[in-house]
């Protein structure tokens, strides 16, 4: 198990992986992947958020069904939203959520209407999840499709009616030939603006 890497290192090889082999993920794993994740910053540093980590079969079976219906209402019409090595991916997650070893999902209360800053003070700490988990060999992604379906998940989890859940991540070790980065982004020159904003649109 890696837990030593350097952060850059975690930080440009980080990448989406969502199919998994069999292998067991242990209690203390998943809590120092948790740990890491409460290392974040939170606004006012009200360190509001929860962690609900799912291992049960029978219940990831039923969140597997919410997030397929979900998969397939969004992408599973012919959908040219994602390119063909995208969709191959998370349609395997689609279709295997329930086979990842252990889910955990993200949660932060909030009063009445959910906002974009609300996510400011639980992200982070999703961030600090995600590279914990690469820094430990360990493949993860952030999803929300489970979110059409917050109600029954909510339910079926007993997640009070005033915590929102913000990503579902799946936990799991790597399945063969899938592997982390380098990964493939915009160059710096693209996307950064030096005193104000110098493109018109987004490419």
């Amino acid at each position: 198990m890696k837990n030593d890497i350097p952060l850059f290192d975690a930080i440009y090889t980080q990448r989406a992986l969502r199919r998994f082999n069999n292998d067991p993920i242990s209690d203390s794993v998943v809590e120092k992947l948790i740990e890491a994740a409460t290392k974040a910053p939170s606004g006012s540093n009200k360190q509001q958020w929860g962690f609900v980590v799912v291992r049960d079969h029978g219940t990831r079976e039923r969140i597997g069904a919410y997030y397929l219906r979900a998969w397939t209402e969004v992408f599973g019409h012919g959908s040219n939203t994602l390119s063909p090595r995208i969709k191959a991916s998370a349609e395997h997650l689609g279709h295997h959520m329930a086979d990842a070893p252990v889910l955990v999902f993200a949660c932060i209360p909030h009063l009445g209407t959910s906002n974009l800053t609300l996510g400011a003070s639980i992200y982070p700490a999703v961030q600090n999840f995600l590279l914990a988990a690469r820094a430990m060999g360990i493949g993860s992604v952030l999803t929300t499709l489970h979110k059409r379906y917050e109600v029954e998940i909510k339910e079926l989890l007993n997640i009070p009616d005033n915590v929102e859940t913000v990503a579902l991540l799946p936990l799991g070790y790597p399945a063969d030939g899938e592997g982390y980065g380098p990964t493939r982004r915009r160059p710096v020159s693209e996307v950064i603006h030096w005193e104000k904003w110098t493109s018109e649109t987004y490419s």
